[in-house]
C-alpha cells in the first residue's frame, strides 16, 4: 500500500502543471497569502498600541472591536463559500475581495477616534472573509486527495512567513523612524502596497480549474438540505469541537498587549509577532506533510496542547522573556491547527459543495472568536491577565479531550 501510493505521489509530480510536487496553483496562492499577511500584521502588531495609548480605549474595547470584526469577517466567509459554489468559480471572489482590501488598508491612517477605527477594521475584515473561503475552496479543488495537508501546509507556511516578515519590517521601520504616532500612521498608509502586487498575481498567475461543479443553474436556493446532509454526523462533531476550541483562541493583539504591560516598548511590539510566525510557519509545512500521512486529528489534539502550554506560559509570565516563550509556542499551535483545520474540512466535503462546508466551519469560528475576545477582553479589564489566560487554558483542554473522539474520515475512505 505504501510502495502503491508513493508511486500515486511520483506520477503527480511529474504532471504538467505541478511545481515542486503541488501545482503550480497552490504555489501562487501561497505567494498572494505572503502578500496579504505582510500588510495585515501591520494593522494586528499596532492596534493595542493604537486603541489604547493613542485613540483612549482599553483592553475591553479592543476586545470587543476584535471580536465584532472577525465574526464579521467569519460571517463574510460562510456567504462567500456558498455564493463561490453557486458562481462555479473562486477567481473573481479572490480578486474583489483583495481589490477591497487595498482600500480599507490606508483606512486606518486617518483614524481619529474609535468609531472609525471601528469601521476602518470591520470593512478590512470584512473583505478578508470574502476572498478567504474561495482561496480555501480553489485549493481543495485543484489538490489531488494524497496532497491535501501538504497544500494547506504550503498555504499557511507562505502566510506565516509574510506575516513575519512584516512584522519586522514593521519594527525597522519604527526604529528608524520613531514610534510616533504619525510614523504609526504612515506605517499604516503603506500597508497598501503588498496587497496590490497580490491583486496582481491573482489576476495574472491564476488559473481556475475546468472541473469546479457550478450550482448556478440550480432553481431555488442553490445549496438544500440534502447536500447538508451528506456532510454527516462526524462532520457536524467536529465542527462543535472547533467551535470549543475557538472560544479559546483569542487575538494576537493580546499576546503585544501582555508584553507591553510587562515593559515592551512600543517599537518592539511587531517583534512579538514575528517570533509566534518564526515558529508557525515551518511548524505548517512540516504537519502539512504529514498530515497526509497520518491521522489527522493527531496534529489538531497536538496543536491543542501546545495552545494550553501557552495559556499557561502567559498566564505566569513575570517578564517579557517570558511572554515571548508562550508566543513561540502559540505559534506552534497554529501552525500545527491551521492547515489540518481545511484540511479536514476537505475530506468530509462532498465536491460539490466544498465552498460551503469551508464557509460552515468559518462560520463556527465566526461565533467562537466572538466569543473569545470578547470574554477575553472584559476578563483582562475586570480581573487581570493571569485570570484572563487561566480561563482560555480551561476551555482548550476540553476541546483537546474532545478532538481525540474525531473520526478520521480520510482514513475511513482508504479502508
Amino acid at each position: 500500500m505504501k510502495n502503491k501510493r508513493n508511486r500515486q505521489l511520483s506520477i503527480l509530480a511529474n504532471e504538467k502543471g505541478f511545481v515542486f510536487g503541488l501545482p503550480k496553483t497552490i504555489w501562487i496562492v501561497g505567494i498572494v497569502s505572503f502578500f496579504s499577511n505582510s500588510s495585515s500584521v501591520i494593522i494586528t502588531a499596532f492596534s493595542a498600541e493604537f486603541i489604547i495609548n493613542i485613540l483612549g480605549g482599553s483592553p475591553a474595547s479592543m476586545g470587543y472591536i476584535r471580536g465584532i470584526s472577525e465574526a464579521l469577517s467569519y460571517l463574510m466567509k460562510m456567504v462567500s463559500g456558498v455564493f463561490s459554489d453557486w458562481l462555479g468559480k473562486r477567481k473573481i471572489l479572490m480578486l474583489i475581495g483583495y481589490l477591497c482590501a487595498a482600500f480599507a488598508k490606508p483606512m486606518f491612517a486617518f483614524c481619529q477616534g474609535l468609531g472609525m477605527y471601528v469601521s476602518a477594521q470591520v470593512l478590512e475584515r470584512i473583505t478578508n472573509g470574502l476572498r478567504d473561503t474561495p482561496r480555501d475552496a480553489l485549493i481543495a479543488d485543484c489538490a489531488p486527495r494524497e496532497l491535501k495537508g501538504a497544500s494547506y501546509g504550503v498555504r499557511q507556511s507562505c502566510a506565516f512567513l509574510g506575516s513575519m516578515i512584516g512584522s519586522i519590517i514593521g519594527f525597522l521601520m519604527l526604529c528608524y523612524w520613531g514610534s510616533h504616532e504619525f510614523v504609526i500612521r504612515m506605517v499604516y498608509l503603506f500597508a497598501a502596497i503588498p496587497i496590490i502586487i497580490a491583486v496582481l498575481l491573482i489576476y495574472f498567475g491564476i488559473e481556475e480549474p475546468k472541473n469546479i461543479v457550478r450550482l448556478k443553474d440550480r432553481k431555488g436556493f442553490p445549496i438544500r438540505k440534502a447536500d447538508v446532509k451528506q456532510l454527516g454526523g462526524d462532520f457536524w462533531y467536529y465542527m462543535f469541537i472547533c467551535f470549543i476550541f475557538m472560544c479559546s483562541r483569542y487575538s494576537e493583539s493580546f499576546l503585544v498587549h501582555r508584553a507591553q504591560r510587562l515593559g515592551l516598548e512600543v517599537q518592539y511590539a511587531p517583534l512579538v509577532l514575528a517570533i509566534m510566525y518564526l515558529f508557525n510557519s515551518p511548524t505548517s509545512r512540516i504537519v502539512g506533510n504529514w498530515s497526509d500521512k497520518h491521522e489527522r486529528k493527531l496534529f489538531l489534539a497536538f496543536g491543542f496542547c501546545m495552545m494550553l502550554v501557552s495559556c499557561i506560559v502567559l498566564a505566569l509570565a513575570t517578564d517579557i522573556w517570558h511572554v515571548m516563550l508562550g508566543t513561540a509556542i502559540y505559534g506552534i499551535h497554529y501552525g500545527a491547527t491551521q492547515g489540518t483545520f481545511y484540511a479536514m474540512v476537505s475530506d468530509y466535503s462532498p465536491p460539490h459543495i466544498k465552498g460551503t462546508s469551508i464557509g460552515i466551519f468559518n462560520l463556527v469560528c465566526c461565533i467562537g472568536m466572538c466569543i473569545s475576545n470578547v470574554i477575553t477582553g472584559e476578563l483582562w479589564h475586570r480581573c487581570g491577565a493571569e485570570t484572563t489566560f487561566i480561563v482560555n487554558s480551561a476551555i482548550t483542554f476540553i476541546a483537546a479531550v474532545g478532538v481525540m473522539f474525531i473520526q478520521n474520515k480520510k482514513r475511513e475512505e482508504k479502508n
